[in-house]
């Protein structure tokens, strides 16, 4: 009954309704935080990551900002999986990430609990008062800020209580002298509330209140700093390559930095007591320092050796590396577009041509996925079509940029050809996607293709690969006997996709063939392979004619259109 009678003891409500409150004012704080920034973090990104000292600075002003080392390092391996960043680039985020993640521990250790409601109510006033945006954001900021105090504060009273609990007091003593026992206890913890903040602020509460000691309380910090890696990982699910391996450095160097300090828990945490004993911190503030401290540290060892850490994740996970990293991250010079058109026309040519690498290689992608039904050629073709579309779109911004100076009427063509081609490349990578889809379609009904059937679509993919690489070479160096040769592989490509459809229904009509789902989706399959062969060719028309092909002209002003009502 005493067990019973000391359980019911402890003010659960206001434990999970503290919790609660806190997390509600992390996630407004970070929400508000982001919206108040507006662009500045996406252009951070992209611009301040080339070096992995840049990229640290902006995964701490990043995390900092949005209040979530997870989210952080989520958005990190999302720019991999886009081709947009490189590993070591996002390496260099996580590193930067678990420094700002510590931002909020050190708040806390301001304690301004007292000033908490007084925080909370300016935040409302300037919510209700304001008529601009970011003068509502600010309010929002303020709100989740006294929010956070207020949650810890409801949580911190209740925590007290939880000496009274039988076997607690063993529990704690058993976490001071095993402190791996509390970082596992903290792991798991963190994983399910998925916020490494709220348990450091649980932490800094139970020890404010001599609830745990200070070496069980580095054990659950050091814990917390593993669970927090669980949101990566299911962000990286079914992602590229390099996204994976971003993802297992994220969970690796966790592990290791906080292996490596509960190896030296004893003396560090006499460092940490005698340095906050040296600035008269109070233990909220202690518990910040050690966290701050231990993610610093962290850094520094894992800063000098990136590039060699590259090197061993691609051993763990060895296979052919993507696309994005090969060609590295394109580069749009902002600065050409007003000082030299024609040279930013050109850097944008150069860009599209990298384009249509990964273009190529997500049309021999989905050729392997319709002979092997391997599904690792299915997602990649979907990663592919990702980060074409991302390219593309900021392509057509760099070239609507150019289009808005003053060009002669040959840099105009030319600005005209690109954004049309640029549109062909899009659009292929459209139809590729479409294909593997069909092709899943047909082998998630566990059919097959005929060998015939099988044979009729390698051959139009044979021609439709070497169509595709000519138009290339078209745009790429202006081949005008090679564009002539083009229109002959166009008439024979549209006269097989004729000749295997008409073969294809007298085969259902002559043989009584049932209607299955392979023979619904191979006209259709025949169909987009013709019409990617349509854009391929069209890549080479307009490298000579960008304003007459047919149907193009209204392509630039739809896109210019859309560009400037969005």
């Amino acid at each position: 009954m005493a067990d019973v009678s000391s359980w019911s003891h402890i003010n659960w409500h206001f434990i999970a309704g503290g919790l609660g409150l806190f997390l509600f004012g992390v996630k407004i704080m970070g929400d508000s935080l982001t919206k108040f920034a507006g662009t500045k973090i996406r252009d951070y990104i992209e611009k301040y990551t080339s070096n992995p000292i840049m990229a640290i600075i902006v995964g701490v002003v990043m995390t900092g900002v949005i209040q979530s080392s997870s989210a952080a390092t989520v958005i990190a391996i999302s720019l991999v999986r886009s081709g947009l960043m490189g590993l070591s680039q996002a390496i260099g985020i996580i590193l930067g990430a678990n420094i700002g993640t510590t931002v909020t521990s050190i708040l806390i250790g301001f304690q301004l609990d007292y000033y908490a409601y007084f925080i909370l109510l300016i935040g409302v006033f300037l919510v209700l008062m304001a008529t601009r945006k970011k003068s509502i954001y600010l309010g929002e900021i303020i709100i989740g800020f006294g929010l956070l105090f207020i949650g810890l504060n409801t949580m911190g009273d209740a925590l007290k209580d939880l000496q009274s609990i039988p076997g607690f007091e063993s529990l704690v003593v058993r976490m001071s002298s095993q402190p791996a026992l509390a970082a596992l206890a903290g792991a798991v913890i963190t994983a399910v509330i998925q916020s490494s903040s709220a348990i450091v602020g649980i932490v800094q509460s139970l020890y404010a209140s001599h609830s745990i000691t200070f070496v069980a309380a580095l054990g659950l910090v050091f814990g917390a700093n593993i669970g927090t890696t669980i949101t990566a990982a299911l962000a990286a699910v079914g992602g590229s390559l390099a996204a994976r391996r971003t993802c297992l450095f994220h969970f690796l160097f966790n592990v290791l930095v906080s292996v490596l300090f509960l190896l030296i828990i004893g003396p560090y945490s006499k460092f940490i007591l005698k340095a906050a004993e040296t600035f008269h911190m109070n233990k909220m503030m202690t518990i910040a320092l050690a966290h701050f401290t231990f993610n610093l540290v962290g850094m520094l060892i894992f800063l000098p050796i990136i590039p060699q850490c590259v090197k061993i994740l691609e051993k763990i996970m060895p296979g052919r590396e993507d696309l994005s990293l090969q060609l590295g991250k394109i580069q749009l010079d902002e600065t050409l577009v007003e000082a030299f058109p024609a040279a930013a026309l050109t850097q944008a040519k150069a860009a599209m041509l990298q384009v249509s690498e990964i273009v190529l290689e997500s049309m021999e992608d989905s050729k392997h996925y319709l002979t092997t039904k391997d599904k690792k050629y299915f997602h990649e073709v979907n990663q592919l079509e990702d980060m074409i579309n991302s390219l593309d779109t900021k392509i057509e911004d760099y070239l609507l940029k150019i289009s808005k100076q003053s060009l002669t009427e040959e840099l105009a063509d030319e600005y005209s050809s690109n954004l049309q081609v640029q549109k062909n490349f899009e659009r292929i990578g459209d139809l590729v996607q479409n294909l593997v889809e069909y092709y899943e379609m047909i082998y998630d009904s566990r059919e097959e293709f005929s060998e015939e059937a099988m044979a009729d679509l390698m051959a139009m993919y044979e021609l439709l690969l070497h169509m595709f690489s000519n138009g290339v070479a078209v745009f790429d160096g202006g081949d005008h006997h090679l564009y002539e040769m083009m229109k002959e592989d166009e008439n024979n490509l549209n006269y097989m996709e004729y000749q295997l459809r008409a073969s294809h229904f007298r085969r259902m009509t002559s043989q009584h063939e049932e209607a299955t789902v392979t023979t619904s989706l191979y006209v259709d399959i025949l169909g987009t392979l013709e019409r990617i062969g349509d854009h391929a060719f069209n890549i080479a028309r307009l490298t000579f004619d960008p304003i007459k092909s047919h149907g193009e002209k209204s392509l630039v002003a739809e896109e210019v259109n859309r560009k400037e009502t969005a």
